[in-house]
C-alpha cells in the first residue's frame, strides 16, 4: 500500500532511522506538540519545516510531500566532492601502510562487505 500523506512518510522515515518523536522535534527546532499534529494529520508543516525535516531524515522535501516515491536524497555536488575527498584520503593512507597491514585492511573490507550483503 503506497504512502500518500506527509504523516505516513514521516513515520516511515523515523522508523527507518529508529528516531523518536522527541528527537526529531528537537533536531528540527519545533515543539513535540507541533510534531504530534503533523504526525496525526491535524495540520501540515510549513515549507521551512519540511526542508529541515528532509535534512534531518536524510531525504528530500519532494519525498516528504509526495512528489516522488524515492526516499533517497539527491546527491549534491558538495556531497559528491566530500565523498571523493574522503576516498582520496583513504587511498593515500592505505598506500602508506606496510604490505601486511594492507592485507589486513583488505580482509576487513571483504568481511564488512560480506556482512552487509547478508543483512
Amino acid at each position: 500500500m503506497p504512502m500518500t500523506t506527509v504523516s505516513e512518510r514521516l513515520i516511515f522515515l523515523m522508523e527507518n532511522m529508529d528516531m523518536k518523536q522527541t528527537e526529531l522535534a528537537e533536531r528540527i527546532g519545533i515543539s513535540k506538540q507541533s510534531l504530534y499534529k503533523y504526525l496525526h494529520c491535524k495540520c501540515e508543516p510549513r515549507a521551512e519545516i519540511i526542508a529541515r525535516m528532509a535534512k534531518v531524515l536524510h531525504t528530500s522535501a519532494d519525498y516528504i510531500v509526495g512528489l516522488t516515491n524515492d526516499s533517497a536524497p539527491r546527491v549534491t555536488d558538495e556531497f559528491h566532492e566530500k565523498s571523493m575527498q574522503l576516498e582520496s584520503d583513504v587511498i593515500c593512507k592505505f598506500r602508506r601502510l606496510s604490505r601486511e597491514d594492507r592485507i589486513r585492511i583488505e580482509e576487513r573490507i571483504d568481511l564488512l562487505l560480506e556482512i552487509q550483503e547478508n543483512v
